[in-house]
């Protein structure tokens, strides 16, 4: 009996837990014109990574990204810092750039920093 109830607990503590602090992340999520593979989304990453990791980020700062392989490329650029929930935050502006396409794509994400790392707000 105490078994089953201790399930449900056992297993979000592992789906929990087996989450990295900055996954993968898509900003062109859902966007047919912005096909990216996993290559490019390893690329993103990396380059959020060496931008939210900046000691002195200031808006305007970039990353250039890209994936010889498909062609695509774009940069990560921090925006202004903002307040969620109490958490030091700071807007990203993603650009990409796909062959066969004729304008970039750009999208925003807001990333807060957690005791945990950094996440998608």
């Amino acid at each position: 009996m105490l078994r089953n109830r201790l399930f449900p607990l056992l297993l979000l503590l592992v789906v929990s837990l087996s989450q990295p602090a900055l996954a993968q992340i898509n900003p062109f999520r859902g966007s047919r014109d912005t096909p990216l593979n996993a290559a490019d989304l390893t690329a993103i990453t990396e380059a959020t990574n060496r931008l939210l990791d900046r000691p002195q980020l200031a808006a305007g700062d970039a990353e250039n990204w890209s994936n010889p392989q498909s062609g695509v490329n774009g940069t990560a650029t921090a925006g202004k810092p903002v307040q969620r929930q109490g958490m030091a935050c700071r807007v990203v502006l993603y650009r990409a750039t796909v062959p066969g396409h004729n304008t970039p794509r750009s999208r925003t994400l807001t990333w807060c920093k957690t005791k945990n790392g950094w996440k998608v707000a």
